[in-house]
């Protein structure tokens, strides 16, 4: 007559509530780490970020600064300087473009998005242009450079204008001038931007 051995297969109560535990902190150990990892890749993608937004803030100004004035070419088949509320459109000497040499037409704008209708995005176009062919346009390029941004402004001062009359709100008109300085604001991700650039230029 055989006997069965003694006792039953299984974890005591004991063993599984150490497994239980154990597997809890490795749980919260694993999700630490997975949340300190998003949280440095966000930080570097952030400064990212950053950075070409400071690369390419400083390529606007440049531009803005070396706009050409009106004065030097004839203005009945062509608009060399044009600032308004919603943008501002400048010719360069030198093409931002394919090509080392020649002219561009670029232009900062406040472009409508159906996705944030009370908001707009900021973008840059430029189109590469032959003097030649009375600026016919050549090759050409847009970039969206901050989407749905709050209260993008741009403000300009004329040669004339004192930074008074500017902050009482004295608006800056198109003519043989270029303006003294160009600002563009904007709101984007809450964080404030501010463009300036100072026109060569202006006389």
């Amino acid at each position: 007559m055989s006997l069965s051995p003694k006792g039953s297969a299984g974890f005591s109560l004991l063993e599984m509530l150490v497994g239980l535990t154990l597997l809890a902190l490795i749980s919260v150990a694993v999700t630490q780490s997975v949340r300190t990892g998003l949280r440095l890749w966000q930080a570097a993608e952030a400064n990212d970020s950053e950075s070409e937004w400071q690369q390419t803030g400083w390529l606007i100004e440049r531009w803005l600064s070396r706009a050409l004035s009106p004065k030097s070419f004839d203005l009945d088949s062509r608009v060399i300087f044009e600032a308004n509320p919603d943008g501002v459109r400048f010719l360069v000497d030198g093409q931002v473009g394919r090509k080392p040499s020649g002219y561009s037409r670029i232009a900062l704008i406040a472009k409508e998005n159906p996705v944030c209708p009370s908001r707009s995005d900021f973008v840059l176009t430029w189109e590469d242009v032959s003097f030649a062919g009375h600026f016919a346009p050549g090759a050409s390029d847009e970039r969206v450079l901050f989407e749905c941004v709050d209260g993008l402004a741009f403000e300009y001062v004329s040669a004339t204008q004192t930074e008074r009359a500017f902050a009482a709100g004295e608006v800056f008109e198109t003519s043989d001038e270029l303006p003294r300085v160009v600002r563009i604001r904007f709101t984007a991700g809450g964080k404030a931007h501010t463009l300036s650039a100072r026109l060569q230029y202006a006389r």
